[in-house]
């Protein structure tokens, strides 16, 4: 039986692929950042709304107040969220850096170190999904439970 060391991906890289690759690269660099600065702002947007529970309308100067709004947005979901961001970021932001490096000194073990990267997020991803597709679960049958017991 043969045990070198072989690498999952095994790729012969031409010059197309290294167009798209370095593209795909640079789109999820800039998605990574994009997203890492939106969880920032949502933390920083929790803590400012911090206290606040209606919102006030104006209409033609005269203050009417037409819903009572609970805030949705903890500041403790905010938290969870930006540890969440700033995992998938690490994965993301890696695969963005290691492919461009990669490709840059035509090395294909950093383009494969950079799609570890990649593989890391899209396995972060698919188990977060999982975690909160069971809380889903557990949410709809103690819904279905609690309005059983009326």
């Amino acid at each position: 039986m043969d045990t070198h060391n072989q690498s999952l991906f095994d790729l012969r890289i031409n010059d197309n692929l290294r167009i798209h690759l370095r593209s795909a690269a640079v789109v999820a660099g800039i998605a990574a950042l994009l997203s890492f600065a939106s969880s920032i702002l949502k933390v920083v947007t929790a803590f400012m709304n911090k206290g606040k529970t209606s919102l006030e309308y104006r209409y033609e100067g005269f203050n009417q107040t037409t819903a009572s709004v609970e805030r949705t947005s903890s500041i403790a979901g905010a938290i969870v969220t930006l540890v969440i961001s700033i995992l998938l970021f690490y994965f993301l932001n890696r695969f963005s850096t290691k492919t461009k490096t990669g490709l840059n000194v035509n090395n294909p073990q950093i383009v494969n170190t950079g799609f570890g990267g990649l593989s890391g997020y899209f396995v972060t991803l698919g188990i977060l999904l999982i975690i909160f597709l069971a809380l889903f679960l557990l949410f709809i049958v103690g819904m279905m439970a609690g309005s059983a017991s009326r």
